[in-house]
């Protein structure tokens, strides 16, 4: 798998220095790492859309790393973050207020980041081995049919009932297949692996969203989706609950 891992350091010295640490450690691994790294808070911000793991230093002129972090777990709740600082007093109020999975102290130490990095490796690797699904009697955006297909749910953005085929889609990024089924039974099913309801016929991947404004769900992937009024309360809800529950 390809753990995707984000870096935010105002310093170009450390941020030169945690890829240097990282990049080594991932060419004898055996995972692959895709690196972004970014000077600031608001270019991270701005341009990053897809992440595992944010490594971010809290001493930050522009916006210290915690309120990065508050941030970043409200666009992705499963992100887990990593924090590098050179004062010990931060620390504690890193992982109490964004939930912190671990924090490193400066200067960074290969052994320390390596042992922090395979321990979150292997909490992802855990968490997406029960995040799987098959789906039977399906056809891809080709039209080719298949007996079965296996997908990772974190994949999925969302489904959608298309009535005129009175068949699913099944929204991912670079794909979309369809399939018969019930979309209240398929609610049901998947309530507890972060997918709500957001109007009659969708159901969406609360990790996908970046924003919601007005009846606007603004999804990862450029598609704005529509939220029904009266599930504008209990929508919300969920997605909140989802963001606590996910650190």
């Amino acid at each position: 798998m390809t753990i995707d891992i984000a870096i935010c350091d105002d310093d170009s010295k450390d941020l030169k220095s945690i890829i240097d640490i990282l990049k080594d450690i991932f060419a004898t691994h055996n995972d692959k790492c895709s690196l972004q790294s970014f000077h600031s808070a608001t270019d991270m911000l701005k341009k990053v859309n897809k992440m595992d793991i944010a490594i971010l230093d809290i001493s930050m002129e522009e916006m210290n790393g915690i309120d990065l972090g508050r941030e970043l777990k409200k666009r992705f709740p499963e992100v887990r973050i990593i924090y590098t600082t050179s004062y010990e007093q931060y620390c504690m109020q890193a992982i109490n207020e964004v939930h912190a999975f671990s924090f490193l102290c400066k200067p960074l130490e290969k052994e320390e980041v390596k042992n922090q990095l395979d321990e979150l490796v292997k909490k992802i690797k855990q968490s997406d081995e029960k995040m799987e699904k098959v789906f039977y009697k399906v056809s891809d955006s080709n039209g080719i049919e298949h007996p079965f297909i296996k997908l990772e749910l974190q994949n999925i953005i969302f489904f959608e009932y298309v009535k005129t085929k009175r068949r699913i889609a099944i929204v991912l990024e670079n794909e979309v297949y369809e399939y018969s089924y019930v979309m209240e039974k398929l609610a049901d099913e998947l309530e507890d692996y972060g997918f709500s309801v957001n109007c009659r016929g969708n159901l969406v991947n609360l990790r996908h969203i970046l924003k919601i404004k007005g009846y606007d769900i603004y999804m990862d992937n450029g598609q704005i989706l529509a939220l029904s009024q009266k599930r504008v309360a209990e929508f919300k809800e969920k997605m909140n609950e989802f963001i606590h529950n996910h650190v």
